[in-house]
């Protein structure tokens, strides 16, 4: 019997149109964000969230928030753009998750009128070093 294809990651990418401005423009609530998905979905923290927030003086059009976390299994991002009420999110993990799970929670924080929705499998020929 054939060895089942071993995938290295899975990477949820959501695109979010019409948010919540307050949301998306808080460094408390993107901070929280972060932190809280790492719990939810049962993942490894190597550190804190790291956000900064991008000046809508200087930077109109990308005023907003950007913010990362890494976890053991890979990581998370975030970046808002305030003044479209846009927000991109990027879920990369070796651990699977619940897509649906991560849905409803980032539906829950930022309240979009509209998703795009995308889900690539990586390292789809990766062998462990330790299973050669």
């Amino acid at each position: 019997m054939k060895n089942p294809r071993k995938i290295f990651g899975y990477h949820m990418v959501l695109d979010l149109y019409g948010c919540d401005p307050k949301a998306l423009d808080s460094m408390d609530i993107c901070y929280k964000y972060l932190n809280d998905l790492a719990d939810l979905i049962k993942v490894h923290k190597q550190s804190q969230p790291f956000i900064v927030y991008t000046d809508p003086i200087k930077y109109p059009d990308k005023a907003g928030i950007s913010g990362w976390i890494p976890i053991v299994e890979s990581g998370f991002s975030i970046h808002t753009l305030t003044p479209q009420k846009f927000a991109s999110i990027d879920i990369y993990s070796c651990k699977k998750y619940n897509p649906d799970i991560v849905r409803k929670f980032t539906v829950k924080i930022f309240k979009p009128k509209e998703i795009e929705e995308k889900h690539f499998l990586r390292g789809e020929k990766y062998v462990h070093p330790a299973k050669k």
